[in-house]
C-alpha cells in the first residue's frame, strides 16, 4: 500500500480550508477573532524564543550601550552607576529613614497589619432584595 493516494487526499483538503479562510474571515467573527488571536500568539511566542536564544545578558547589555553618557562639572564624561554625585538625574529615591526621606504617617486606619482585631465591633449586613424575584 502506497501513501500517496492519503498525502493527495489531505493536500486536497488542505487547499480546500485554505479557500474558505477569506469567506470565514469576513462573515464569521468568531473566525476573526481567533485567528487575530492565534497570530498574536505566535507574535508573543516568536519574541520570547528569540529572547531565550539571545540570553539574559543581551537586553541589558543593550540598554548599557545605549545609556546617556552623564557629564560632571568639569565637563569631563562620567561613566559609572546610579548613585554617582554627577548624575543626579538617575539617582534612585532616598533609602527610607535616610533624612532626605518622607516621614511616615502616624494615623492609620483601625484594620491595617500588626493592629488586632478584638476592639472591632463586626454587624451582619443590611438586608436587601437584590437578586431576589418581587
Amino acid at each position: 500500500m502506497s501513501g500517496t493516494p492519503l498525502f493527495s487526499s489531505a493536500r486536497a483538503t488542505l487547499l480546500r480550508w485554505t479557500r474558505l479562510v477569506p469567506g470565514l474571515f469576513r462573515h464569521d467573527p468568531l473566525f476573526r477573532y481567533a485567528s487575530i488571536a492565534a497570530v498574536l500568539a505566535l507574535i508573543f511566542y516568536a519574541v520570547s524564543i528569540g529572547q531565550q536564544v539571545a540570553g539574559p545578558d543581551a537586553a541589558s547589555s543593550a540598554r548599557e550601550k545605549t545609556a546617556p553618557v552623564a557629564r560632571d562639572s568639569q565637563g569631563s564624561a562620567q561613566q559609572g552607576s546610579a548613585g554617582t554625585a554627577g548624575n543626579t538625574a538617575t539617582a534612585g529615591p532616598p533609602a527610607p529613614g535616610s533624612p532626605g526621606a518622607p516621614s511616615a504617617t502616624t494615623d492609620t486606619a483601625p484594620i491595617s497589619p500588626g493592629r488586632t482585631l478584638d476592639h472591632l465591633k463586626v454587624e451582619p449586613a443590611a438586608r436587601d432584595s437584590f437578586g431576589t424575584m418581587p
